[in-house]
């Protein structure tokens, strides 16, 4: 029995020590990229999207549909 509780904390102790050891690897390379790409420069680049409501709308406002 006592072999099992020694298991158990022993598993619980490594299964934190390699979370906060993946954490702290993927926090570098998350800078390390920003360093390279920096944050993106904001929202999406191009046109405002067309918001369709419902087919009859867009029918009514495009030609080449219906």
């Amino acid at each position: 029995m006592l072999i099992w509780i020694i298991l158990g904390v022993l598993v619980a102790v490594l299964t934190g020590a390699i979370t906060l050891i993946w954490w702290k690897v993927g926090d570098q390379w998350a800078d390390d990229e920003y360093k390279k790409f920096g944050h993106g420069g904001g929202g999406p680049q191009g046109p405002t999207p067309t918001v369709i409501s419902d087919f009859d709308s867009e029918s009514a406002h495009n030609p080449d549909v219906g």
